[in-house]
């Protein structure tokens, strides 16, 4: 008698198909997720309509620090960086930090809101596409970009940041901006 090939779970394929990408990419796994100054870019143009209905435009944040993180809901790493971001955004935003997240859903946008309101996330979300995020070259989510007040890149990073590692990027523009910023 031959034996029956193992039946295997599609979530467990799925994770172990995630883990196989992650390690031949080294996605998340960046040691230096900043870009050197010397290759610093400015950011591509975005601009997005917001859940709120009003509309984000990049270049109109000159002189202020922006976060833009590119997501979709049925990431996981997204759900678990998003909390981070909102608690970030609600507690700096009077300091003029700008975040942003771009949802790259298919879905409508009412699913879309309200899958950001299930989880009470209350920073800015705007509606992207797949296209919107090749061009700023999002390989992942989430993808995490901090654009300096002058416009261009300073970090980007694909994976999840801590909130001590966001604010260690924070204060160091802060610093290069200098004490008039």
């Amino acid at each position: 008698m031959t034996p029956r090939p193992e039946r295997r779970d599609p979530a467990t394929a799925t994770a172990l198909l995630a883990l196989a990408w992650v390690l031949a990419t080294g996605a998340g796994c960046e040691a230096e997720p900043r870009v050197a100054e010397a290759r610093r870019t400015d950011a591509p143009e975005l601009e997005v309509p917001l859940l709120s209905g009003a509309d984000f435009v990049l270049s109109e944040q000159r002189g202020r620090t922006v976060i833009l993180d590119f997501w979709a809901t049925w990431c996981a790493p997204c759900e678990v960086q998003m909390p981070v971001l909102d608690a970030l955004w609600s507690q700096r935003a009077e300091d003029g930090l700008v975040v942003v997240g771009v949802s790259v859903d298919t879905d409508p946008p009412e699913r879309v809101e309200g899958w950001v309101r299930a989880r009470g996330l209350d920073y800015p979300i705007g509606l992207g596409s797949q296209e919107l995020a090749q061009r700023f070259g999002v390989l992942g989510y989430p993808t995490l970009f901090v654009i300096d007040p002058n416009g261009g890149i300073h970090t980007q990073h694909v994976g999840v940041l801590s909130r001590p590692e966001l604010e260690e990027i924070l204060d160091e523009i802060a610093e290069q901006a200098g004490p008039d910023a």
